[in-house]
């Protein structure tokens, strides 16, 4: 309201003078629009020009403001799209670098049964580990080769570790293991050192017992437990374990002693299974 006064006071007093401005533009006007050098309106054109042009460097700065924006635009999705591509670009190489390394390790694993396959005097056949049972009374695997390969009831199991079991249940295409952790497994062996003999029995979870040992036997923490050949399934020479604890027994003669499996089952893939009729005790 003051705002309005103030403009009303200003017109006011000059009046007269911007009365007189208005007339003397209009006859400047006329008199450039009379000579042929200016073009009809020319005066207004220019005061157009003028008053319009900032406005027009505006609207063109706010259009190219605009187009910058869009160009971004098009140009992040671009970038967007290229991640997008990279990324399952990578993880398929990712993929494919784990299946390269899986491959190296199975040929590893293999490479080394083989040899080790190649190092015994009896025949063998190489078996895949397909499924386990290791529940508290009963510790099976089972292997990918039955009946139709040969196998047979009471053949050894074995790993270029050691020991892993017996056969068990035979099928056409399968086989169960008994594992030599299995409370039902008894196997016997002798102590390398000393050649003082036992049997291993299953705890039932994933160690062994070695028993019938004496006191006044030697055995030691760290002895190598070796199969004996007495039992019919297992060749003499393989490992069974190592003694890991020795205490006195409960009826005062002979000794409690555990032993620590020298397979890991947990840890291997492959097996070889022992073929009838190739070895002698």
């Amino acid at each position: 309201m003051r705002t309005e006064r103030n403009i009303y006071s200003f017109l006011r007093k000059n009046h007269l003078t911007i009365v007189s401005l208005l007339l003397a533009l209009f006859s400047l006007h006329l008199a450039l629009t009379g000579k042929r050098e200016f073009e009809r309106g020319y005066l207004l054109k220019e005061l157009f020009s003028y008053t319009l042009a900032p406005a027009g460097r505006v609207a063109l700065g706010a259009e190219n403001a605009v187009k910058d924006v869009w160009s971004g635009y098009i140009a992040l999705m671009g970038v967007k799209d290229d991640n997008a591509a990279l990324t399952k670009t990578v993880l398929a190489l990712r993929d494919e670098n784990n299946r390269l390394k899986e491959e190296i390790r199975l040929n590893e694993r293999l490479r080394a049964l083989v040899d080790y396959k190649d190092s015994l005097p009896y025949y063998t056949t190489g078996a895949a580990i397909i499924g386990f049972n290791m529940e508290r009374w009963t510790r099976t695997i089972v292997i990918d080769k039955g009946a139709e390969s040969g196998m047979m009831r009471d053949r050894a199991v074995i790993a270029p570790q050691g020991i892993v079991g017996r056969t068990l249940d035979v099928q056409g295409r399968t086989s169960r293991v008994l594992l030599a952790t299995d409370l039902r497994s008894n196997i016997d062996v002798i102590v390398e050192r000393t050649r003082v003999k036992g049997v291993v029995e299953g705890n039932g979870t994933d160690g062994l017992i070695l028993k019938y040992v004496r006191q006044v036997d030697d055995v030691q923490v760290g002895d190598r437990i070796m199969t004996s050949g007495l039992s019919g399934v297992f060749p003499k020479g393989l490992i069974a374990g190592e003694v890991v604890k020795i205490e006195k027994g409960g009826d005062n003669f002979f000794k409690h002693i555990e032993v620590r499996p020298s397979v890991d089952i947990g840890k291997i893939e492959e097996v070889l299974v022992l073929r009838e009729d190739t070895f002698h005790n």
